[in-house]
C-alpha cells in the first residue's frame, strides 16, 4: 500500500459516523510486521487510531500469522458463518484483487457481509509493475471499472491516487533502494523466477505508479 494511498483511505474512514463503520474487517491483511515495520504507514493512518478510539478492527488472512485476528476463506461457507455474527459494518480491501482468479466471487462475497448502508474500501493498483503473491493477473482497473464489480453499490469516492515513483514506495531511501536492486540484478543465477520479477521492477524504478481507490456504499442485496 502506497503512503498515498493509505491517506486517501484513513481521510475517508475517519470522516464517516463511526457506528457506519466498526466494526471493519480487513482482508487480505497480511502479518502485523507487514502493517507496522515493512510498511508502517498503513498501521499509524489507518489502524492506530481506530485502537486508539476504541473502534473494532478485525484482521483477516489465510494465512496465520501474528497479527491475524481470523484466519479463513472467504469462500468457506462456515468461515462467512462465523464472519455473520460479528457485525461487520465496512470491509477493507486493499491491493487483493489483481492476485485473484475469482474476483468476481470474491466481490459479490464482501458485499454479503455487510448490511445495506455499510462501506467497501477497495484499492487496486492502476500503474504498478507485475508483482506474483503469488500471482498478478495484471488486473489494472480504473474507477468505473472497480465499482463495476460490486452492483450492488453505489460510488461514495473515488479517485485515482498517485503515489510518485517506484523507488519512493518504500521504507528505504531511492537511493538505498535501487542500489539494492541493481546488486540482486547481477545475480541472475540466485533463483531465477524472483530475478525476472526483480526485473520488472527495475525497469519501473523512476516510472510514476498509482492506484485506483474507491468508497462504495452498498444499496441493496442482490
Amino acid at each position: 500500500m502506497f503512503r498515498e494511498e493509505a491517506s486517501w483511505l484513513a481521510n475517508l474512514i475517519y470522516s464517516l459516523e463511526p457506528n457506519n463503520v466498526f466494526p471493519m474487517l480487513n482482508i487480505g491483511s497480511s502479518n502485523k510486521k507487514f502493517r507496522e515495520q515493512e510498511q508502517p504507514w498503513i498501521d499509524d493512518l489507518l489502524f492506530k487510531p481506530a485502537r486508539q478510539k476504541g473502534y473494532s478492527v478485525i484482521h483477516t488472512d489465510m494465512k496465520n500469522d501474528l497479527g491475524v485476528d481470523l484466519v479463513g476463506d472467504l469462500c468457506d461457507r462456515a468461515f462467512l458463518q462465523k464472519l455473520s455474527e460479528m457485525n461487520i459494518k465496512s470491509v477493507l480491501c486493499s491491493n487483493l484483487l489483481e492476485h485473484l482468479t475469482n474476483r468476481e466471487e470474491i466481490c459479490k462475497i464482501i458485499s454479503s457481509i455487510i448490511p445495506n448502508g455499510g462501506y467497501i474500501f477497495v484499492t487496486v493498483p492502476y500503474e504498478y509493475p507485475y508483482h506474483r503473491d503469488p500471482i498478478d493477473t495484471m488486473f489494472r482497473p480504473n474507477i468505473q471499472e472497480l465499482s463495476n464489480l460490486f452492483p450492488n453499490c453505489k460510488i461514495v469516492s473515488g479517485e485515482i491516487v498517485a503515489g510518485g515513483y517506484l523507488a519512493q514506495s518504500t521504507t528505504f531511501t531511492p537511493v538505498i533502494y535501487t542500489l539494492a536492486m541493481f546488486i540482486r540484478l547481477i545475480f541472475p543465477i540466485y533463483q531465477p523466477l524472483r530475478w525476472f520479477d526483480s526485473l520488472r521492477y527495475a525497469l519501473w524504478l523512476f516510472r510514476d505508479i498509482s492506484v485506483s481507490c474507491v468508497l462504495l456504499e452498498k444499496v441493496n442485496d442482490l
